[in-house]
Order: structure tokens, then C-alpha cells, then sequence
């Protein structure tokens, strides 16, 4: 049976260099190796940070769901025969062209051996892919693209790469503004599940467009953007391979297409190598629209919803407030805190305002303390055509005011005269008292000690005895 399955495996294997017969890699180079190696390390790097989140900390693991099975053949031959198998009865339902080779052979171990994680990430599966798949139903993308946030950001909302790429599609900022995804000081919508898996959709969709439906150019061109893609098809002679253009391609998509190969590979047959998703208990939710500025902080003080489940339901607001809008915004609580919210969000506002009252601090005019004061001088400079009739009434004065503060008799003017037309008055700042040290001995002091004391009768007969 073993040696039937190695046949059919190695057949498979030279039909797929048959339908790609410029693909050379079967083997890798060096220098391939090292691109596989950054790209896992960023996987693994996005995989681990998933286990310090508040999903991760209320996930309960199967018995088996942390343990590999061991390899059903030994020899690596046999296993490429069985992956062969697998890989290409599931991708006889979808748009992906059959391939394997080292690189996708990589991948395939990495997801289904190499992350602790995946027990986490087959949860989250449960949680977001079918809001994937409705979303992408709706813009024709093929739905096996959910898989493509598996290796983008691990199904982490809030995730953010190196390269400053957020979200659960780890949109870059000008891509995003794009197709709609807005940013501010509090608000970032490639955090919002909702709105950049809408824009992950017609992204997708417009890239498929742009190289003819050839969905695994569509994919590098997501990572690396579609000019470094042309630009790769066209130093490999016009091929529209993503196999004969590899090796001019960008160093991490060169792992891009076969990462999501193994993480297709692995969402489909984690059964069989052990694995089992973790039991999150996610509590239905429900949506509230809020006009006015609310810190999470105050709900959760007041609600007695743990931050970090707020966090978790609403990671689109960055400094976890909610900012004023005259449109709203949308706060995603667990249904069973709605009611709660509901009887104390009034008191959640008065209790914002009394703070941000607490901070403001008027400045003193200086009158009520009264500190010493100058008057500064106000000046006007005659225009043609203006009496001091006209010039009194503008700064609500009156004639003999003006005359008086000018030391004037006559009302006559003349164009360019700078005349005083008021005073203000200018507060001194009242210098605090320098504390000397007999000052500081006087606060310490009790107050029966600061008294004069008389001096013992020798030492006053000491001060007046005359020098020798």
C-alpha cells in the first residue's frame, strides 16, 4: 500500500512540473532558504504574540489540541507521496493551480508541526470566517481567500508589522485610505473586522482583475503591491507564472504564495496531524452607536467588563475612547453587559465632565489679589477721512477722553497721527517670600519656645567684662 501511494505521489509530482514545466523548484537554493527563513520568522513572530492576548488567556486546550501525531511514513519521499494527496484533492475545489515543491513542503510543516498557536488560530477561525466568507461571497473573491489572514496577522484584529501594516488584513496606511479605511487621532478602521475585511474584498477583487484572474500573482501583488509584480513579469520575459517569476520578486513574497498554500493545507487537514481548535467561550455581542466621547476606562470601572474584553470587541479605537461624533460610532459590548451599560452611561458622561472640569484652572486678573499694576497704552493711527468723533465711537469712548489722554485742546486731526485711544492695565507678578532658615525654625518650633529667653546671669556678665 505504502509503495502504491509513493507511485501515485510521484506521478502527481511530474504532472505538476508538467503544467508549469519552467517551474525549477523542486530543490532550494541557499539564498531561497534564507527568504523562507525571514518569512517564517515573521509568521512565527505574529504567531507568538497571539498568546499574550486576552483570547489566548481564556482559551481552555484540548487534551490533544498542543500535541503532533507522529508521521504516518517515515521517509520523506512517502510523506511528499501523502501531502501530494492532500494537497491536490483540496485544490480541486478551488481556483489555485496544483503545485508542491520545497518551498510549499516548508510551509505545510511549519502550520501543521511548528506553531504552538494553531489550537488558538482554528478558534478564531470559528469566530471570524464566516464573516469572511459572507464578505467575499459579495465581491466574487473566492472564499478559500479567508485563509490569507491566517498568515497575515494570525486572525489578530490588532496586529501590527514592522513595516506599520495593522489589522486583521495588515493594510498599509495609503492602501487603506484607498478603499476607505480612515485614521485619526483615536480611530483606526484597519483595526475594525467589519470594515477592512470589506476592504480586503474589493482590494482582492481588483487585483485579480488587474492580472486577468491569475489569483497567485493577485497574491504577491497583494504583499509587495502590483508595480513590483509587473515589474517582476517583465524581467522574467513576460511569464505570468508566479513559479517563473519567483526570483524576481521581493525576498518575503517569494514565501508569501507558498505560506498560503501550508496555511490552506493545514486549515483543512489539522485533524490529521493532531491538532484540535481550543475552546474560547465568546459570549454573544451587540452593538450600541455613541455620539458622545466615552473612555473605556469609566465602563469598564462602572460595568464591571474586564478593559481588555472591550479591547478585544473593540480594537479600532486606539487610546481606548471613543470620540464625539455627530454621526457615531459603533461600541460592541457582550450582550449580557448591554442593559448594564445602558442604566449607567448618563452617569459615565457626568463623570468625565466633573474630571475634565477638575482641570481647568482660570487665571487670576490680578485685581482680586491686588497686585501692583502699569497701563499700557492703546494706539490709533488716523486714516483720511476720520474725525475723532468717528475714531471715539470705534473704541466706545468719548471726544474729551480721547483729548484728555492725547493732552490736547483742539479736536483738529491730520492723516498718520498716533493718537492713545485707551489703556489696559498690566499686572506685576507678586514675587513669593524667600524662606530664610530662622523662618523655617519658626514653623518647626513649638509656639511657647519663641519667646525671648533671658540670659543665665554668668554669660551676661561674660558680654560685658572688658578685654584684657
Amino acid at each position: 500500500m505504502r509503495r502504491f501511494l509513493r507511485c501515485i505521489g510521484l506521478l502527481l509530482l511530474i504532472s505538476c512540473q508538467l503544467v508549469l514545466p519552467a517551474q525549477p523548484r523542486l530543490h532550494v537554493t541557499p539564498s531561497d532558504t534564507l527568504c523562507g527563513e525571514e518569512a517564517e520568522t515573521q509568521i512565527r513572530r505574529m504567531w507568538d504574540e497571539l498568546q499574550d492576548s486576552w483570547f489566548a488567556r481564556i482559551a481552555e486546550y484540548q487534551i490533544n489540541s498542543q500535541i503532533s501525531m507522529p508521521d504516518v511514513v517515515s521517509d520523506s519521499a512517502s510523506v511528499d507521496s501523502v501531502n501530494i494527496l492532500r494537497l491536490q484533492a483540496l485544490l480541486n475545489t478551488t481556483v489555485f493551480p496544483m503545485v508542491y515543491n520545497d518551498e510549499i513542503r516548508r510551509y505545510i510543516n511549519l502550520y501543521t508541526k511548528g506553531l504552538k498557536s494553531m489550537p488558538l488560530i482554528l478558534a478564531r477561525a470559528q469566530e471570524y470566517f464566516p464573516m469572511f466568507e459572507e464578505t467575499l461571497d459579495r465581491y466574487g473573491v473566492p472564499l478559500e481567500l479567508k485563509y490569507l489572514a491566517v498568515i497575515e496577522s494570525a486572525l489578530r484584529p490588532d496586529a501590527v508589522s514592522r513595516a506599520k501594516a495593522k489589522g486583521l488584513w495588515q493594510f498599509m496606511y495609503g492602501t487603506g485610505k484607498l478603499y476607505g479605511l480612515e485614521e485619526s487621532t483615536f480611530v483606526d478602521d484597519r483595526f475594525d473586522p467589519l470594515k477592512a475585511t470589506d476592504a480586503a474584498a474589493r482590494h482582492l477583487y481588483d487585483l485579480s482583475e488587474m492580472f486577468d484572474g491569475n489569483w497567485p500573482l493577485a497574491l504577491a501583488a497583494y504583499n509587495c503591491g502590483p508595480g513590483n509584480v509587473v515589474k517582476a513579469i517583465k524581467r522574467a520575459g513576460g511569464a505570468q507564472d508566479f513559479w517563473q517569476i519567483y526570483n524576481y520578486l521581493p525576498r518575503e513574497t517569494r514565501g508569501y504564495v507558498p505560506a498560503f498554500y501550508g496555511a490552506m493545507f493545514a486549515m483543512k487537514y489539522y485533524r490529521l496531524y493532531g491538532l484540535e481548535a481550543a475552546v474560547v467561550r465568546v459570549e454573544a455581542t451587540d452593538t450600541l452607536m455613541i455620539y458622545k466621547k466615552l473612555d473605556f476606562r469609566k465602563v469598564s470601572s462602572l460595568t464591571g467588563i474586564p478593559l481588555d474584553e472591550l479591547k478585544h470587541y473593540n480594537p479600532q479605537y486606539k487610546c481606548q475612547i471613543i470620540p464625539a461624533s455627530s454621526s457615531g460610532y459603533a461600541l460592541t459590548l457582550p450582550a449580557k453587559y448591554v442593559p448594564i451599560f445602558m442604566s449607567v452611561e448618563d452617569s459615565i458622561y457626568r463623570m468625565q465632565q466633573a474630571e475634565e472640569l477638575a482641570r481647568i484652572t482660570l487665571p487670576s486678573s490680578g485685581e482680586e489679589t491686588g497686585a501692583e499694576y502699569t497701563l499700557k497704552n492703546k494706539y490709533h493711527v488716523v486714516k483720511s477721512g476720520e474725525s475723532l468723533t468717528m475714531i471715539s465711537r470705534k473704541y466706545g469712548t468719548t471726544v474729551n477722553r480721547l483729548l484728555q489722554l492725547n493732552h490736547r485742546k483742539s479736536t483738529m486731526i491730520h492723516p498718520g497721527e498716533r493718537l492713545i485711544v485707551g489703556q489696559t492695565k498690566v499686572y506685576k507678578p507678586v514675587p513669593k517670600p524667600a524662606v530664610t532658615p530662622s523662618d523655617t525654625l519658626k514653623q518647626q518650633a513649638p509656639a511657647d519656645t519663641l519667646a525671648p529667653q533671658p540670659l543665665p546671669a554668668d554669660s551676661a556678665k561674660q558680654e560685658v567684662m572688658p578685654l584684657p
